[in-house]
């Protein structure tokens, strides 16, 4: 496997001795847990583009090696103890040790989502930014996805720009030719051709070598373990999957919905853990009214840990909805699962994932299903950790020694009860809309197949999920809402606030049982060291153009609410609907002009020569006829390019004949 190792471990080691750790770079997956090596090989993992990569091999009874952690290296963990309790309103101030190993929190060891495969492009690379790295994502024809950073050694350009060779088994800069394999090796230099010796002699440099990333394909989501160090391809070799669908579900979203949104990484997290403002920020929309609201029962959370985050159970919050329970897990640090309950048997799930682009922009990824038959329900911290696929299973761990107050051998907090709620638990009945959607009224039976039913936000449920899905386009997806809109300006308007103000969510005023869960995320953020222990207290280069100038500036509404820079342009399923509405349109409107000079000249001859031309249409009533024909074609084109607006290119107008912020027929400034 060859790459740019010695100047990659270079920059993380520099990243983590600013980060307080000295240079170590302790390894975590999505929830990673302190677990040993193998005993046996571990099933192969795709990284950098294809090469397999396997976990050391133990013989015997020797003790496997460790690989330092998130939280603390080399020590072990164990489940939270049981008997931890959580008070007040407001996040206890993490101890001195868990700010020292928040400091030395790498997110970079863990399987970042990077895109629906839906959205990209076999033939060409796609430019990606997480985590702040610019990224290319191209497809090998025989190894499949590979993710690489976006720079060419020789010059810099960005490979994005480049284009795919050698039967799709290498990408070429198109600056100068340069090509590399999918492990990043360059394998071509078109300026050394007619020099063999040295050609080969640039080509094994490490320093003509481009950093490519182990990748997982997942439930219809490409991701990546952004860390290619030597220590972090070890850590990716045992980092279990992420845990996203794990029962067979009626998918009621056709595919993952992304946005990139125009507000900072903690801002979406809040929304995943906040059911309450869907009936007053979506009122009208979607189903969701004001007046059917009612005050939400949460249990306290009562243990937050970094790697392993957290679960948040709570009641109904609307009236009439009051027979589900629903139940959040916040996998950390990008996904949070959520699973509504229903005593029929039937089960409404929704998966969200928030990764940082940049301070100020994070990348959402969405979808929801349904299922007539009971999944189990997460089980947050105490949940123990499935291997990757294929892999077998790790050699048991010790017991954990205590190594701080709460029994744990890494940190963890208390998650904070809102002042007002008592201390007793309250599981409740409930129901939730995962800040997206909610069920509006029971879609199943449990054991029976599914009955149809009505989902907010998303319109009728059909009984079974479709065999060829319609692309996300069609149909009352999100995009089509205002459910999205109104959240991105809420929450872009929220974070200028709190940007020129000095504030933080230490000035929040949490004071019910329905602020449990944000209080918790704002527990792990603390733990994590957000943003110092990922932007590092320093100004981010703004690589790519999503919402070009933020934060810095302020954006307009007709910038926040842009579908192409929200939406369309990271979704190739939408860049051909695109094409496909703007084909059919400029047809319909070529079509409905042809009627019109038909109509016109039909009616000019039928003045000029009215015994004959009358005769040749069928009377008046002809000429009538084809004149209301090219005034319906012409409609038609109208509403076509309207329809190809809202869709595909801004809802601003529709904002604004719509009311916003369900004001109902009030104009937004």
């Amino acid at each position: 496997m060859r790459l740019n190792a010695a100047r990659h471990v270079a920059t993380l080691n520099h990243r983590g001795a600013q980060r307080g750790a000295g240079g170590v770079l302790p390894p975590t997956g999505a929830g990673f847990l302190g677990v040993q090596l193998a005993r046996k090989h571990s099933a192969p993992l795709r990284p950098r583009g294809g090469v397999a990569l396997r976990a050391a091999t133990v013989s015997g009874a020797a003790a496997a090696p460790r690989v330092a952690v998130n939280g603390a290296p080399n020590e072990e963990t164990r489940p939270p103890s049981a008997d931890a309790t959580a008070s007040g309103s407001v996040a206890p101030t993490p101890t001195p040790e868990q700010q020292k190993s928040a400091s030395a929190y790498i997110w970079e060891r863990n399987w970042v989502p990077v895109c629906p495969l839906s959205s990209l492009v076999p033939s060409a690379p796609t430019p990606v930014v997480l985590l702040g790295q610019p990224l290319v994502v191209w497809r090998h024809s025989v190894r499949g996805w590979v993710v690489m950073r976006d720079v060419c050694p020789h010059r810099l350009a960005p490979l994005s720009e480049g284009r795919l060779e050698a039967g799709g088994t290498r990408l070429a800069c198109s600056y100068h030719g340069w090509e590399f394999s999918e492990e990043g090796q360059c394998t071509r230099v078109p300026q050394l051709a007619s020099n063999p010796r040295a050609s080969a002699t640039a080509c094994a440099s490490k320093r003509s070598c481009v950093t490519s990333f182990p990748t997982l394909e997942l439930d219809g989501i490409l991701f990546a373990w952004l860390d290619a160090s030597e220590e972090g391809l070890q850590a990716a070799r045992m980092a279990p999957k992420p845990r996203l669908q794990e029962a067979p579900v009626a998918v009621i979203s056709p595919d993952w919905v992304i946005n990139e949104m125009p507000a900072d990484y903690p801002f979406w997290l809040e929304q995943s853990m906040d059911p309450t403002h869907a009936n007053f920020l979506h009122d009208g929309v979607g189903g969701f009214v004001t007046a059917n609201a009612m005050p939400l029962e949460g249990a306290h959370v009562k243990q937050v840990d970094l790697l392993r985050g957290f679960s948040w159970e709570h009641g109904a919050y609307e009236h009439t909805s009051k027979d589900a329970k629903g139940s959040r897990e916040f996998q950390p640090p990008f996904i949070t699962r959520v699973t509504y309950a229903y005593p029929t048997g039937s089960h409404f799930q929704l998966w969200i994932m928030s990764v940082p682009v940049r301070p100020g922009v994070t990348r959402s990824f969405f979808k929801a299903g349904y299922n007539p038959a009971p999944p189990s329900l997460p089980q947050g911290p105490q949940q123990t950790q499935q291997p990757v696929a294929g892999a077998t299973p790790a050699a048991a761990a010790p017991a954990a020694q205590p190594a701080d107050g709460n029994g744990n051998g890494h940190a963890t907090a208390q998650a904070p009860a809102p002042s007002a709620a008592p201390a007793s638990q309250q599981d409740g009945d409930g129901n939730g809309d995962g800040s997206r959607a909610d069920v509006g009224r029971q879609v199943g039976v449990g054991g029976q197949r599914q009955a149809s039913g009505r989902l907010r936000g998303f319109g009728k449920v059909p009984g079974r999920a479709p065999k060829v899905p319609a692309p996300h386009w069609r149909g009352p997806a999100p995009l089509e809402h205002l459910l999205f809109d109104q959240d991105a300006l809420m929450l872009s308007r929220q974070d200028v606030l709190m940007r020129r103000g000095g504030l933080t969510a230490r000035n929040y005023y949490l004071n019910s049982k329905a602020d449990g869960g944000v209080a918790a995320m704002h527990v792990w953020l603390r733990q994590a060291g957000y943003p110092d222990s990922l932007w590092g207290g320093k100004p981010v280069v703004q690589y790519g153009t999503t919402y070009s100038g933020w934060p810095a500036q302020e954006l307009s509404l007709e910038q926040i609410l842009s579908r192409q820079e929200r939406h369309v342009r990271h979704c190739t399923v939408c860049q051909r609907g695109l094409r496909q509405v703007t084909a059919l349109c400029t047809a319909l409107t070529a079509v409905a002009g042809l009627a019109a000079m038909v109509a016109a000249t039909l009616a000019v001859m039928a003045v000029v020569k009215p015994a004959g031309a009358l005769a040749a249409v069928g009377g008046w009533w002809g000429v009538a006829g084809g004149a209301v024909v090219a005034a319906a074609l012409a409609l038609v084109a109208v509403k076509g390019w309207w329809y190809r607006e809202e869709k595909f290119i801004s809802g601003a107008a529709q904002w604004r004949r719509r009311g916003g912020y369900a004001l109902r027929g009030t104009k937004a400034k």
